[in-house]
């Protein structure tokens, strides 16, 4: 039977006497005069007082349970191969070579290490997202792990410290369970990934049972349905898919279906460690949380979700990019800057069509001065994609692309949070519509929750509504909320199941 590093260490070091030989004093020394040992090692034995822990006799029941614990890295979405601080051969030289006195004291300080990990990746996750933008202040660790760790081994009950630092973010415990039921899958003995081709929604499509079996959508494999409660499992399905519930098998669905197991539970993987490192930033404040491939924001608050709306997100061609940022400001009445890109490819045409398209649009050009200037004193027709000298600029009004707020934060792609007109994309399924910026279905409860102490200005802005022509008005944010828009291809709904979300813009390819 297949045994881990960390069992042959214990195993082996209790066959050696050299615990004998090493005093407190000494072990201190040695701890605090090796600057080559971490802040978190030495904070362990300071906590403990600098008592072996790991290769001492009188502690037996140590590493049994350290054993344990790594024993489940796998059910939980780690990598048990990231906790095995020495190699056998390592070992089996130390041993044969009789280990002495800095050898033995050199395993206790990786073993140590090793626990400290493990239990630190337990709490933030072991991998960060991508950021094509990232000016968040450093998060505070909000465990300390070091501290923790002696504490439950005094206590013996290794296994609580798991549920202690267990992030309390909804996604994670879904995920969690989700990953044992597909390891579980994987391992059985009469295993195969399955494809479904288009065939009807009733009991006789085997392959389609047993792929929603595969799932965890059906809980028997051999589940006598009737053919309505079959289709019911189709929309369970499709939930899942983050589809439209129709109980139709469309080519979407299938597509979803045949992606192997395996790559799913690699998804769920890398999700539950997405989770496990944003939870340090939401812990202990309020944070607006953007997930691209979801179309949707969530506000979590101390780790609990307290809102959530769909967005409108950036097409193929102009995908929102991925950043971390704080909410600087809010602008009531903003005019909408187009793009030169948009101002150049998309509204000049029509332009040259027709002028009076920028006075029935609520638009006015600017000049490189910022002055506004008469429309139809340009010859438009001398103007294209190089050559454009002017700044288009929307005002406010009921069509005004930007609604009637938009929420700025730093970042050097030019994107922000707003309202929109164009209330009705919000029923779509499929809103990867924008140029980039991101636009919020209740941009109110966000405007509410960055001017904390300055609601009457949105409860004004509600009441009056899209005025025309009116000036901008800048409100500095109350707080310094942050704004994490990331990639994440997993999450749960309102109702706490579980959504797998396509991978609109290809970044996840490697996951096969």
């Amino acid at each position: 039977m297949k045994k881990s590093i960390v069992i042959i260490i214990f195993f082996c070091f209790k066959n050696i006497a050299l615990y004998s030989q090493i005093s407190s004093f000494d072990f201190r020394n040695y701890i605090l005069s090796n600057k080559m040992i971490t802040k978190e090692v030495r904070d362990f034995y300071a906590t403990n007082n600098y008592q072996i822990i790991w290769i001492n006799k009188e502690n037996k029941v140590n590493e049994s349970d350290l054993e344990k614990v790594i024993a489940i890295s796998s059910e939980i979405g780690l990598s048990e191969t990231d906790y095995k601080p020495i190699s056998s051969s390592d070992i089996l030289n130390t041993i044969s070579k009789k280990a002495d006195y800095i050898d033995s004291i050199k395993t206790e300080i990786q073993i140590t290490s090793t626990a400290i990990h493990f239990f630190t990746d337990i709490a933030y996750g072991n991998i960060k997202p991508n950021f094509g933008f990232f000016n968040l202040k450093t998060a505070e660790a909000y465990h300390n792990i070091p501290k923790l760790l002696a504490e439950y081994i005094s206590k013996k009950e290794m296994f609580k410290l798991i549920e202690k630092i267990t992030p309390i973010q909804p996604e994670i415990k879904v995920i969690e369970n989700r990953i044992k039921n597909y390891q579980q899958i994987l391992k059985s003995t009469d295993f195969k990934e399955i494809i479904i081709n288009k065939g009807k929604i009733n009991r006789n499509n085997s392959p389609l049972l047993a792929k929603l079996y595969q799932l965890g959508i059906l809980e028997v494999h051999n589940l006598n349905l009737t053919d309505k409660d079959f289709k019911t499992k189709i929309k369970e399905a499709q939930i899942q898919f983050n589809q439209l519930t129709d109980g139709e098998l469309s080519n979407a669905l299938i597509n979803e279906l045949n992606i192997p197991i395996k790559t799913r539970l690699q998804q769920l993987i890398l999700s539950v460690n997405y989770y496990r490192w944003i939870s340090s930033i939401t812990a202990n404040q309020t944070a607006i949380v953007v997930n691209i491939p979801a179309a949707n924001l969530k506000v979590y608050h101390k780790n609990r979700v307290s809102n959530e709306m769909k967005m409108i997100v950036g097409k193929l061609s102009t995908p929102t990019p991925t950043l971390c940022s704080y909410i600087k400001e809010v602008v009531l009445y903003p005019y909408w800057h187009v793009p030169y890109s948009i101002a150049t490819k998309e509204l000049l045409p029509l332009i040259k069509k027709n002028t009076s398209f920028i006075q029935n649009g609520n638009y006015q050009i600017l000049n490189t001065e910022g002055e506004i200037i008469n429309p139809y004193s340009i010859n438009w027709q001398s103007l294209n994609t190089q050559h454009f000298p002017y700044l288009i600029r929307q005002s406010s009004g009921c069509d005004n692309a930007l609604g009637l707020l938009k929420l700025n934060f730093d970042n050097p792609f030019g994107v922000y949070l707003h309202d929109t007109p164009g209330k009705n994309l919000f029923t779509y399924n499929y809103r990867f519509l924008s140029h980039g910026c991101m636009r919020m279905e209740k941009p109110m409860d966000i405007g509410h929750l960055v001017l904390l102490n300055n609601s009457q200005a949105i409860d004004t802005l509600e009441q009056k509504g899209c005025l025309v022509n009116k000036s901008p008005t800048k409100v500095i944010a109350d707080q310094q909320i942050p704004i994490i828009v990331w990639y994440n291809p997993v999450g749960i709904d309102s109702l706490g199941r579980l959504v797998f979300y396509k991978d609109v813009y290809g970044k996840f390819k490697w996951i096969n």
